[in-house]
């Protein structure tokens, strides 16, 4: 990771490789999730979707789909981020699948 990069900052992480681990995958899923644009689109989402009840036992339930992954994992795609320790951390741990540069 480069040593330009300090807790506080926003970052732009760009990915130039695929991770082989099903971990590093989700990683990157969760980062990426923090990005605005990602945090926009789940609320979207969140607002359009339809949420069902039905009556058991006198009570109703309320059936909710299941989360839809936003951020597309693939080489080439970028997002900003804000450089906290929990996510230098998580970069640290996917550094030669991702590029890093300052925002």
């Amino acid at each position: 990771m480069p040593t330009d990069i300090r807790p506080g900052q926003w970052v732009t992480v760009k990915i130039t490789k695929r991770p082989q681990s099903k971990g590093g995958v989700k990683t990157l899923i969760r980062l990426f999730e923090k990005d605005r644009t990602a945090q926009r689109e789940r609320q979207r989402l969140s607002r359009a979707r339809v949420v069902r009840g039905h009556v058991r036992g006198g009570r109703i339930w309320h059936d909710r789909p299941a989360r839809i992954v936003i951020p597309q994992i693939a080489a080439g795609t970028s997002c900003k981020l804000f450089a906290s320790l929990d996510v230098l951390r998580e970069l640290a741990s996917v550094e030669k699948c991702v590029e890093i540069t300052p925002a």
